[in-house]
């Protein structure tokens, strides 16, 4: 996540300069280059940069409401002191656009304030409403990061949110992707969440969860993705996800942690368990019903192996599809005698193509 933050600043900055370089052409250079490759050129940079480039030219002005992927993520820091002008600046992109001009991607990355959530709500709901939206992805970001959250935080965020869910049924009724942060919610908050996220195909909850110990069952028709990392969840319960290809889970309590239930096309699972703890998981009860996984990500970060090695018949039947395997954070005294249930139970239905470890 880090390398990703440093690699989003260094485009950014990339794209900075090129408006500048842009703004110093003759303004007749560009009007002789056609929108069409104009409107390429605007769409490698954050929409916010491309507005700024199209102040250069008359023929640009006009481009804006043209573009077909309005991408804006700011970092933190950029977002608290532009996030009116995030909404601000997306209001007037789409209340302006022709119909005809699909938007083939929307991401925007805000802060949880209810004005600008408001407006922003509106107006990518009305989009939703009037234009043709292929994808649409929505990051909320909490005013607080997560080490600075007390539960009251918590509670307080996970209400703003519920809050906008509310105000704008129409924008989320059409969201793709949707990443949530430090929110503690009710019990029927997060069903509530995908029942109204009708198209989503990917969720990440950061940091959130229903209370200390809350149990969480999860349906969705459309679901292909879904990241809980670091909520309290005592149990995680994939119930009915027939779409589900990758599933990520970081989780801090010692009972068994997620339970998969219908997931027949799951095939990508990560796990990772970052407090130490006595009790260790058992793979073949965890992939009772699950056949399909071909890549697995296995964390040890709490130094602690957390699941107990087994017989490589009783896991062969189940790891029949596994091609990738990726042991991170193994403590010292785990040498590769330990990993031979998991590679024999692989390898014994010819399956195992490459393997990790660190």
């Amino acid at each position: 996540m880090k390398l990703n933050r440093v690699r989003r600043r260094d485009l950014q900055k990339a794209a900075a300069v090129n408006v500048d370089r842009l703004s110093q052409l003759p303004s007749d250079r560009l009007s002789e280059l056609p929108n069409d490759l104009l409107l390429n050129i605007l769409e490698r940079m954050d929409t916010l940069y491309a507005i700024r480039a199209c102040t250069v030219s008359k023929q640009m002005q006009k481009l804006p409401t043209s573009l077909s992927q309005i991408v804006i993520v700011l970092d933190r820091h950029q977002l608290a002191r532009q996030n009116s002008v995030v909404a601000d600046v997306i209001d007037k992109i789409l209340s302006k656009r022709s119909p005809q001009i699909t938007i083939r991607k929307l991401k925007i990355k805000l802060f949880l304030t209810p004005n600008a959530c408001r407006s922003v709500g509106k107006s990518v709901g009305l989009a939703m409403a009037t234009q043709k939206l292929d994808a649409a992805e929505f990051e909320i970001v909490t005013l607080k990061n997560s080490l600075n959250c007390k539960n009251a935080d918590l509670l307080k965020f996970a209400k703003q949110f519920n809050a906008f869910l509310a105000d704008c049924p129409e924008a989320f009724s059409g969201l793709t992707r949707l990443r949530l942060e430090n929110l503690r919610f009710g019990e029927s908050d997060i069903p509530n969440i995908l029942s109204a996220c009708k198209r989503l195909e990917s969720l990440c909850f950061f940091e959130c969860d229903a209370g200390v110990r809350s149990v969480l069952h999860v349906e969705h028709a459309r679901l292909v993705e879904l990241d809980i990392s670091y909520g309290e969840f005592k149990i995680v319960g994939l119930d009915c996800l027939p779409k589900l290809q990758r599933m990520t889970y970081i989780w801090f309590f010692d009972e068994s942690p997620l339970v998969l239930g219908f997931v027949p096309q799951l095939s990508k699972l990560s796990l990772a368990n970052i407090r130490v703890s006595d009790k260790t998981l058992v793979l073949s009860q965890l992939l009772a019903n699950v056949q399909t996984v071909n890549d697995l990500y296995l964390d040890f970060g709490s130094e602690k192996i957390w699941f107990q090695p087994e017989c490589s018949t009783v896991l062969a039947p189940l790891l029949g599809q596994l091609r990738f395997v990726n042991l991170d954070n193994l403590p010292e005294e785990c040498d590769i005698t330990w990993t031979m249930f998991l590679l024999e139970a692989a390898i014994r239905r010819g399956a195992l193509h490459h393997i990790m470890g660190s």
